[in-house]
């Protein structure tokens, strides 16, 4: 781990950032809607923190094409829950749609971030493996994010889940922006806050800085020994950008 006062930025030009638990806080959203989910098809209250854990390790081990799909079909076999797959997940969605629309935010300062990087130049890419349908909201309705950096204004490139093969940390998606922008390795930069996520970005090669989460805290001895840079907060990069402008 090294210190952003090692970072050289003008050799950058493309910035990339990963969208939940990196850009917005959303994590704990998903957190919230399984367990309203298990408790409601399924009668039982599981704490917040397994169900995550659990999550997390069926994404890091799955590979199926709907992943969500077969999250729900684990959730059903687990906890014995009610309904098909498929209406386990359309109420996973229904449950979680109102914190998408109305609560979901953009990170303290993180879109201060986001704006001054296109001030001085840097081609901005999202790569997320979010749903464009989820990203539908956070541009059209959600009233923070449409408030503070709409999407469409503020990333030059944005891949989600559907222009995807295989998910994190398979390098695919930071390997797509590489190819659309005929750029190398050294000339890109990530921002990420999970495990999966800093690990896709050094299977591409590329110097990633690691965003604090509280929720990716379980991995934080794992994310620590790979990324090459961490902040805790976004304020950290602004001061970094303001002494590297005033050199």
């Amino acid at each position: 781990m090294r210190s952003l006062d090692n970072l050289n930025l003008n050799e950058k030009k493309i910035i990339i950032f990963d969208m939940d638990g990196t850009l917005i806080d959303s994590i704990g959203v998903w957190n919230i809607t399984d367990q309203k989910l298990i408790e409601a098809l399924g009668k039982q209250k599981i704490e917040l923190d397994i169900i995550q854990q659990e999550r997390d390790t069926f994404l890091e081990q799955h590979q199926q094409e709907d992943i969500y799909l077969a999250y729900c079909g684990y959730l059903k076999q687990k906890y014995h829950l009610s309904g098909s797959e498929k209406d386990i997940l359309a109420l996973r969605w229904s449950i979680s749609e109102s914190y998408l629309k109305e609560q979901v935010d953009y990170k303290e300062q993180s879109e201060i971030v986001l704006k001054e990087l296109k001030k001085r130049g840097k081609i901005l890419a999202l790569a997320t493996v979010t749903t464009q349908l989820q990203l539908d909201i956070y541009e059209h309705i959600n009233p923070h994010i449409r408030a503070k950096a709409r999407l469409s204004e503020t990333f030059d490139f944005i891949l989600s889940k559907e222009n995807l093969t295989h998910k994190k940390p398979h390098p695919e998606i930071y390997q797509k922006i590489q190819e659309r922008f005929q750029v190398s390795e050294k000339e890109c930069l990530i921002f990420e806050d999970s495990y999966l996520g800093v690990l896709a970005a050094k299977n591409a090669g590329i110097e990633v800085i690691n965003v604090y989460d509280r929720y990716a805290d379980l991995d934080r001895d794992k994310i620590e020994a790979i990324a090459d840079y961490k902040i805790t907060h976004y304020g950290e990069f602004l001061n970094y950008l303001e002494t590297l402008y005033k050199k």
